[in-house]
């Protein structure tokens, strides 16, 4: 495979604030004005934000100051909702735009730019810049789309990996190009769901909530739209998961499956929700909340897998009428997931038949508390690898909803080394 040019951006260079906007903007609430003269910046630090501070040469901020809805008016771009975090003597005021601001048209551009906050480290194809070259590299021809993802370039030179996660901070890792393989102009509107595709698939990988708070859309030599946003968006920090980094390739892979996957509404709202407690059940700072949060999940994939696939394994009915121990079991038959009690879980199987038994029993005894001698003597290393098992039902069951086939990292056997890698229970 040829080696690739690494795709640039003037955003890598930020260091503490972008500026977006300078000049006169308003405040606005119920037909209220205040003018202003300031500027409009974005930041990565301490979190993703973007402020506002201007000054008015009336004393009219107090016009407004008491609203709660209040909204930024700024030429050339889309009112915004914000929030005041500051005024002083009734004419300087400081705050945020409470989710994005972007340019007012929909212009029709040639190439188009997300970046990606604090994505994973991962081995694709080889790219280049300059005398570097690396692996960092991911191209996927879809439809009439040509579709890049690459690792930033410089991400060596400015250590960003290891800044991050000393830091548990915010920074562009990513950079997706978007452009038509006839290269002809397209709306910045059009490239609208392939960026949920990948959010979908970041998160999945990464286990965390991964977003793109800067989107640009070039014609010739210009930028024609700018889109700058703090959505939801977890710091960076390693995750364990079942995401194999040493071959990257799969995102390819998951961008195609999901996108299948999203052609019906349906199943695109169920892997958006389960992916979403997927990674609250991973994030969770106590080992009770990710078990609650990791069956919330299970208990959608196994009704979804087991009763609304095409081909139903039971009926609605007799889903209702069996205990969610007894349909978790079954999905996890049905894909040959081993659900034995072996190995670092053979100390639980005095007590508990198999994995969905003990889990639904140790899930119960979280939500449902009374008196047991034997849950409650549980230590937090014994409480973990309930956990695990929970996580990895997780994974195998939204993998196989997606359908995807490839190997993955598997939970039950960490610490392990990266590069080890299973092939799906179903693959076998």
């Amino acid at each position: 495979m040829s080696t690739l040019k690494a795709i640039d951006s003037l955003f890598f260079g930020i260091e503490d604030e972008v500026t977006i906007y300078e000049g006169d903007f308003d405040l606005e609430s119920k037909n209220k004005y205040c003018h202003l003269n300031g500027t409009i910046s974005f930041s990565f630090k301490p979190k993703p934000s973007i402020r506002f501070v201007g000054e008015s040469e009336e004393v009219i901020i107090s016009n407004i100051i008491e609203e709660k809805n209040i909204t930024l008016l700024v030429p050339g771009m889309l009112p915004t909702r914000v929030s005041l975090d500051l005024v002083q003597n009734d004419y300087l005021v400081k705050g945020q735009v409470l989710y994005q601001i972007e340019n007012d048209e929909d212009p029709y551009v040639e190439s188009y730019y997300s970046h990606v906050n604090s994505f994973v480290k991962y081995i694709g194809d080889s790219i280049y810049r300059d005398n570097f070259c690396f692996r960092g590299g991911i191209t996927i021809d879809y439809e009439d789309w040509d579709i890049k993802l690459h690792m930033r370039h410089d991400f060596k030179d400015k250590n960003i990996f290891s800044k991050l996660e000393d830091s548990d901070g915010h920074n562009i890792t990513h950079v997706i190009e978007i452009k038509k393989k006839d290269g002809i102009k397209f709306r910045k509107s059009e490239a609208s769901k392939i960026e949920e595709i990948f959010v979908w698939v970041f998160c999945l990988c990464a286990g965390r909530h991964i977003g793109m708070p800067i989107k640009i859309g070039i014609k010739g030599n210009d930028i024609v739209y700018r889109n700058f946003a703090v959505p939801l968006m977890s710091s960076y920090r390693k995750v364990p998961n079942w995401f194999p980094k040493q071959q990257g390739k799969v995102l390819k892979d998951l961008f195609y499956n999901i996108s299948a996957k999203f052609e019906d509404n349906f199943t695109k709202r169920v892997i958006k929700e389960t992916i979403h407690w997927y990674v609250e059940a991973l994030n969770s700072t106590f080992i009770e909340n990710r078990a609650v949060n990791a069956q919330i999940a299970l208990e959608k994939l196994s009704y979804v897998l087991l009763t609304q696939q095409s081909t139903k394994i039971i009926s609605n009915n007799e889903f209702k009428s069996n205990s969610f121990q007894a349909n978790l079991q079954r999905i996890l038959d049905e894909i040959s997931v081993d659900t034995r009690l072996t190995g670092d879980y053979s100390m639980f199987s005095q007590h508990f038949g198999s994995g969905p038994h003990l889990l639904v029993k140790y899930r119960n005894h979280i939500t449902h508390p009374k008196r047991n001698q034997n849950i409650d003597s549980y230590s937090a290393s014994e409480k973990f690898l309930i956990n695990q098992l929970g996580l990895y039902y997780t994974e195998m069951l939204l993998l196989y909803l997606i359908g995807y086939g490839n190997v993955f990292s598997n939970r039950l056997n960490f610490p392990s080394w990266e590069g080890i890698y299973d092939s799906l229970p179903w693959k076998k």
